[in-house]
């Protein structure tokens, strides 16, 4: 039977996206190209501006407009994350959208720092690649008193938290782990809002 390559094209293309297998990819597919037109063209103008318009934070990492960017770039302040926060804690998680469900389902009041995923040498990804480095730069500069890992317990979270961890130790930084209801090898992105809630509130020092 003849096939559309264009379409097993985009089919493949939806399978980059998490908990999409290659039938999902196919019903989306289909439904992209049973949809309006106009629906079509507006979300592959989306998926451009997401990769034109869209970058992180120089200082914590969470995804903003360049434009945004811009103002928090040529500011001495942390806008984006707004006022009344304490400065002297950070959290450190393995991306952005991690920083988004621990504000949306946590009371936790201080800043954030969004590594780019997690130590994993059989990837080429370092301390430098995954953004410690500018981690321990930030540490050494600013008044800290406390770092809070919400990095997943699998292994690769495991060992990018005990870097971490010794980096503080050096610096003479308190370092405390979320750990209550994270199960062994959970990521943050598929528990629920009350496993994160108390997981935080019942963070221990390491």
């Amino acid at each position: 039977m003849k096939k559309s390559k264009n379409l097993d094209d985009l089919i493949d293309a939806l399978t980059m996206l998490p908990g999409v297998g290659k039938k999902s990819a196919q019903r989306m597919a289909y439904k992209i190209l049973r949809s309006n037109k106009e629906k079509t063209l507006n979300l592959s103008r989306q998926l451009q501006k997401v990769l034109t318009d869209v970058v992180t934070c120089n200082i914590c990492g969470i995804y903003l407009d360049k434009e945004d960017a811009e103002i928090q770039q040529s500011s001495s302040e942390h806008l984006c994350i707004g006022k009344n926060r304490d400065n002297s804690v950070i959290c450190i998680t393995e991306s952005p959208a991690d920083i988004y469900i621990i504000e949306e389902n946590t009371n936790y009041n201080g800043d954030y720092f969004a590594l780019k995923g997690t130590l994993s040498p059989l990837d080429g990804l370092g301390p430098e690649e995954i953004g410690i480095l500018r981690l321990q730069n930030r540490l050494e500069k600013e008044d800290i008193k406390e770092l809070i890992l919400a990095t997943s317990t699998t292994i690769e979270g495991e060992a990018t938290a005990h870097y971490i961890q010794n980096i503080c130790h050096e610096l003479r930084i308190k370092v405390s782990r979320i750990a209550f209801g994270i199960p062994l090898n959970g990521e943050l992105g598929y528990l629920d809002g009350e496993t994160i809630s108390h997981a935080f509130n019942e963070r221990k020092e390491l």
